[in-house]
């Protein structure tokens, strides 16, 4: 054993894999249930997923205060009796909302499903929104509101979102305290009849699946009917409108740090050279040994960590650059991401840095393979944010293949600083905006 591990292990580059798209099953009332079966522990993880979020909106901050008090209170079952249960069955609730979805999550042990199974359909399909818990809810929001208000990062990414996607677009509006004050149970309740219905639902189930596990799905969501007469949910598409403004500063006087934040308006994933951008962007600042981080970092000391990424959305998407550093470097740190952003453009990546790049980034994907939970994840991925289904094979074999001569042509096509939005906030007194 000791001379074994003397020994340098082998490195071997990753082997073919892809990930295995599967079909829905159709539940008895039309919801598609996507099922990913695997894993050696007897858990599950149900997404129940509604269309419908933060763009069909009537109020600021409707589909998240929906979707956050299904929890406390249904008509079955108070909100002490469903934390109860949960708890005592080793199972964990989740919830949230993105533009155009509000989802509700439920790990479980397989031998308690039945139980928790049935206090998620009922808190899904028939909350009460009680009076006392929402308006510890509101408070709750308030306070949490008031304390990002304070923070450099919170304030550069409003004011990014402003001028980046347009003073009216859904959700770049602020939150203030008179828009949760203003949000009540009526509207919860309304946001919840439109939306939370069968028709516009879909399931993902995940983990180790049995035909137990399938037949307590179709009892449960798959009875379900939409009520008759239900008010059908329009869903009209958004258009951005960016500022003609690419730079704006954010003073806070008090600030002992700056928050930068540089966003680009970039191709869709359906373009074929997304990938190689997607690749660049990597290689910019979209890993710990990155070109930002090893200059910005490493070298010059400015900041603890500097992030470059490349987002997809279902409007397109856009690249991504956020550091906070101490206001004496928040100029020479713009400068920096300047110089690094043009060597891509003028020199190809070495080969050695490139297959680094490569073999981060093809780890980071099978990981999306290594537990049926993370595979779920997918398949959310794919309905909540209009990924196609084949994204994920044609990511492995684009990366693959790809050279460093297409990644120079690609940085000189889509690549120019003059198109990005800058945003600082911190304390203006201390920072040479000029110098930028």
């Amino acid at each position: 054993m000791s001379e074994i591990r003397k020994e340098k292990p082998a490195v071997r580059g990753f082997g073919k894999f892809g990930f295995d798209w599967k079909e829905p099953v159709v539940l008895p009332n039309g919801i598609n249930m996507y099922v990913v079966d695997g894993g050696d522990q007897a858990v599950n993880r149900v997404d129940v997923i509604f269309r419908g979020g933060m763009f069909e909106e009537e109020k600021r901050l409707q589909s998240l205060a929906t979707v956050s008090m299904l929890q406390h209170g249904s008509s079955k079952y108070p909100s002490g009796q469903i934390a109860e249960c949960f708890d005592f069955n080793g199972s964990w609730l989740g919830t949230r909302n993105s533009e155009r979805h509000t989802v509700v999550s439920l790990n479980s042990l397989n031998r308690c499903f039945d139980v928790t199974l049935s206090v998620l359909h009922d808190m899904v399909y028939n909350p009460q929104f009680p009076s006392k818990e929402f308006e510890i809810y509101r408070n709750r929001c308030i306070s949490a509101y008031r304390t990002a208000r304070e923070r450099v990062k919170y304030l550069a990414n409003v004011e990014m979102d402003k001028i980046f996607f347009g003073e009216d677009y859904p959700i770049t509006q602020e939150v203030r305290d008179e828009d949760i004050m203003g949000l009540g149970i009526e509207d919860l309740r309304c946001f919840h009849d439109k939306y939370f219905i069968p028709d516009n639902c879909s399931i993902v189930l995940s983990g180790q699946i049995t035909e137990r596990e399938l037949a307590l799905m179709t009892n449960t969501f798959g009875t379900d009917k939409t009520p008759e007469g239900a008010a059908r949910a329009q869903f009209v598409e958004v258009c951005q409108k960016p500022s003609s403004r690419h730079f704006s500063a954010i003073d806070k006087p008090d600030a002992v740090q700056s928050a930068v934040l540089m966003r680009m308006h970039a191709i869709p994933r359906s373009h074929p050279d997304y990938f190689k951008l997607r690749t660049l962007i990597v290689a910019l600042g979209g890993y710990f040994g990155s070109r930002l981080m090893s200059n910005i970092r490493e070298e010059k000391g400015y900041t603890y960590g500097i992030w470059a990424s490349l987002l997809g959305t279902r409007a397109g998407a856009y690249v991504n650059i956020s550091t906070e550093c101490d206001t004496a470097y928040t100029v020479p740190l713009i400068n920096e991401v300047k110089n690094e952003i043009s060597r891509l453009k003028e020199e190809p990546i070495p080969e050695e840095e490139l297959d680094m790049v490569k073999s981060f980034i093809l780890s980071d994907l099978v990981k999306t393979l290594d537990t049926p939970f993370a595979m779920g994840g997918y398949v959310n991925t794919v309905l909540l944010y209009g990924v196609y289904p084949e994204y994920f094979n044609n990511h492995v074999e684009a990366v693959r293949n790809m050279s460093s001569d297409e990644l120079l042509d690609t940085a000189r096509k889509y690549l120019d600083f003059d198109n990005f939005y800058t945003v600082i906030a911190g304390n203006l007194r201390h920072i040479k905006i000029n110098s930028i």
